[in-house]
């Protein structure tokens, strides 16, 4: 049987991460699906408050700056210790879009704290429908949905699994910690409470494939990751000059160059460069870039106006990622403390003393990091 990985970059729409949250595209005959991913550290509630009432604006223009779409929705967060850590609140809307460029605007206000949020997104709808959408897992607990991290099922009134399909489909195989499950495909889109088919609390790992004669398209399921809201925490000024750890130094000679307007394009144009895995929905080395950028401030942030990410042993952690081994000498006599990161896979030490001792490591072998 021939196999082929599709996802929404493939044929018609781009599939973008829009700043502060996942934002997906997909097309079917019915018309353009909106899925606007809002992490749950988006909100914030009133001292006291049981939650949170928030106005979401979607406007839509097209190419030549005529407005074609006004949609005003009013939302309810519930303020709950268990949404917080790894949550987001899924927002699907449709609209009927000919084939053309169009531009995004969402605007995001607390009705009754007043804060805001505004993001914008360029998009384009192909003449080609969206062959296998995104496989969304979306849990309801105390009568919310939202995208949870894991698919733990214990406290949850349902876990849905919901997939659009323009393709002529006929089965969907789902396998649940090496159960396999089968289902005939009668009409898009395909919904299944997973609560009523899987008798456990917790699922731990899960594969979708979805067959068409003889082409089966595999899916990953969608769970919260931390850089949903990456955006969030770094402006796109910040992110294309996190870049320079990791492009090359032709790449990085374009990317400074780069208009202001043009940051987000350069930014994305960037990593679709520099894609493993074309064509799939994911690319891990943005995923993975990212989480080292989140980890390297939580651990190496030392005050507001030195980021973790921008310290020295930050640079190299997103660079060359977790030490093979970490020793210290924190207490020496007649010198700096030090601490040594080996990498024994990649043959280097990056030796970080604290001359000034207030906690900010300097690399003193700058050579180290440069030397292949």
């Amino acid at each position: 049987m021939v196999k082929k990985l599709y996802s929404l970059l493939l044929l018609s729409l781009l599939l973008l991460p829009l700043m502060a949250q996942e934002i997906i595209f997909e097309r079917y005959e019915s018309g353009v699906d909106i899925w606007i991913i809002l992490p749950y550290e988006l909100f914030h509630f009133g001292s006291g408050d049981d939650n949170a009432e928030y106005q979401l604006s979607t406007q839509i223009k097209d190419s030549r700056g005529k407005q074609v779409v006004v949609d005003d929705l009013i939302i309810q967060i519930p303020n709950r210790e268990w949404l917080r850590g790894g949550t987001a609140m899924p927002i699907q809307q449709s609209y009927n879009l000919p084939t053309g460029s169009y531009n995004l605007n969402i605007f995001l206000r607390n009705r009754k704290l007043g804060d805001k949020q505004n993001y914008e997104r360029r998009f384009n709808v192909g003449s080609q429908a969206t062959p296998i959408g995104q496989a969304y897992l979306i849990a309801t607990r105390e009568g919310f949905r939202y995208i949870p991290s894991t698919m733990a099922m214990q406290e949850l009134q349902s876990l849905l699994l919901k997939i659009s399909y323009a393709v002529p489909a006929q089965s969907l195989t789902m396998s649940v910690d090496g159960k396999q499950h089968d289902f005939e495909l009668d009409q898009s889109p395909f919904e299944l409470d997973l609560k009523q088919v899987v008798q456990q609390d917790s699922i731990y790992d899960m594969s979708i494939a979805i067959t068409e004669k003889n082409i089966r398209y595999q899916l990953e399921p969608l769970l919260y990751r931390p850089w949903f809201s990456f955006g969030t925490r770094y402006s796109l000024e910040e992110q294309l000059d996190q870049l320079r750890y990791i492009a090359s130094q032709n790449e990085w000679q374009v990317l400074r160059k780069v208009a202001k307007n043009k940051y987000h394009d350069a930014i994305e144009s960037f990593w679709q460069a520099n894609d493993p895995t074309p064509g799939t929905i994911r690319n891990e080395n943005r995923d993975l870039f990212n989480e080292r950028v989140l980890r390297a401030d939580e651990r190496f942030t030392i005050h507001k106006r030195l980021r973790g990410w921008k310290s020295d042993r930050g640079r190299i952690y997103i660079k060359f990622g977790e030490p093979d081994q970490i020793t210290t000498d924190v207490f020496p006599i007649g010198r700096a403390p030090s601490i040594h990161w080996h990498y024994f896979r990649l043959n280097k030490v990056f030796i970080f003393a604290d001359e000034r001792g207030f906690g900010q490591y300097v690399l003193m072998n700058k050579d180290e990091e440069y030397d292949d």
